[in-house]
């Protein structure tokens, strides 16, 4: 019996790129894997939601995920099915995506039937797709990302229902597609902006180290018309409340080509608390709960009012990683997270 890994119905496209079958990938770093991501929110800043899928072919499962955030309610979804040589098969409970047109189209159905929430959705790019620069990072002799990622932004029609609640027009959002190794429970520190715009969106990522050394930097403001104005450089100045690690404020600085700068500022409205799960649905109204959130989570999707330097105003997320802590703004290390 051979153990180069089973055969898929994928086997049978001509896209290989190594002597092995699609199961078997060119590491074997468990944290290898296969992920895209969607953020969905409507025009007025009522609700945000992410959601997405990963293949994780060395750990042998697909992961989906939804998260929700409406009127101080969160609402979380988990679910992980066997992965079975079938990466194709991009579904895992009531969570299920489809492609429609390569790099421009598809189809998400997703529930989370114990909340009420459901959503029939297809995704539209309104924009190109910004292609990031490769992002590797050792930290001593373990390799904490490898990976490749580009994000396209887009409209969504259809519907998103949160109990009585029912949306269907000004839906957009970010998607995001990477592939590779990234261990999350040694990520050190990360700012990823998703700001749309009524004709263009931007969209940069910065990694730190938690004393602040630069690890990459990259992005853009990409335009329907299709120009792209590459960021090179990214700074940053967040706020806070009192006793809270989740931002309630930003700044950035971006440095465009030759002396060019773009300034944008966002405004927090709500957050994904990214940590231990407090169960499918917890409300805000709970101050202490709130607390404890805020200080378990190692990173938070939030959702921001932006606005530029030119006096454009925009809508959209700012996904705030901190796990190995942030000493600028005084964040210790999160407690360790299973991987």
């Amino acid at each position: 019996m051979s153990d180069i890994g089973p055969i898929g119905k994928v086997d049978e496209y001509l896209v290989h790129q190594a002597e092995l079958p699609l199961a078997r990938v060119v590491s074997d770093h468990p944290d290898w894997q296969d992920r895209f991501y969607f953020n969905i929110h409507d025009a007025a800043g009522d609700f945000a939601a992410i959601t997405g899928l990963g293949a994780y072919p060395n750990r042998g499962y697909h992961q989906a995920y939804m998260f929700v955030v409406h009127n101080g309610v969160h609402y979380n979804y988990l679910n992980i099915r066997p992965l079975n040589a079938d990466r194709d098969e991009m579904y895992a409970g009531s969570l299920r995506f489809e492609v429609i047109e390569p790099l421009k189209s598809w189809r998400l159905e997703v529930a989370d039937e114990a909340n009420g929430i459901e959503a029939s959705l297809q995704f539209d790019a309104r924009c190109p797709l910004y292609t990031f620069s490769p992002v590797q990072w050792q930290n001593r002799d373990r390799t904490v990302v490898n990976q490749l990622h580009y994000t396209q932004s887009g409209r969504y029609t259809g519907t998103f229902r949160i109990g009585e609640s029912t949306w269907s027009d000004g839906l957009t959002g970010m998607r995001d597609r990477s592939w590779g190794i990234r261990a999350m429970a040694e990520v050190p520190m990360w700012i990823w902006v998703s700001a749309q715009f009524p004709t263009y969106n931007v969209t940069a990522w910065l990694w730190e180290t938690p004393e602040g050394e630069v690890i990459h930097q990259d992005g853009a403001i990409v335009h329907e018309s299709g120009e792209i104005q590459p960021i090179k450089t990214i700074a940053h100045e967040l706020e806070f409340a009192s006793g809270r690690k989740c931002p309630s404020r930003g700044r950035y600085l971006f440095g465009l080509k030759s002396a060019e700068t773009a300034e944008l500022t966002a405004e927090g409205m709500s957050a994904v608390m990214l940590g231990p799960m407090l169960g499918g649905k917890w409300d805000e109204s709970d101050t202490e709960l709130v607390a404890r959130a805020d200080g378990d989570s190692f990173g938070f999707d939030q959702h921001c009012r932006f606005q530029m330097q030119n006096g454009d105003h925009g809508i959209g997320i700012i996904e705030y990683m901190f796990t190995g802590g942030v000493a600028k703004y005084s964040i210790p290390p999160a407690k360790p997270m299973a991987p």
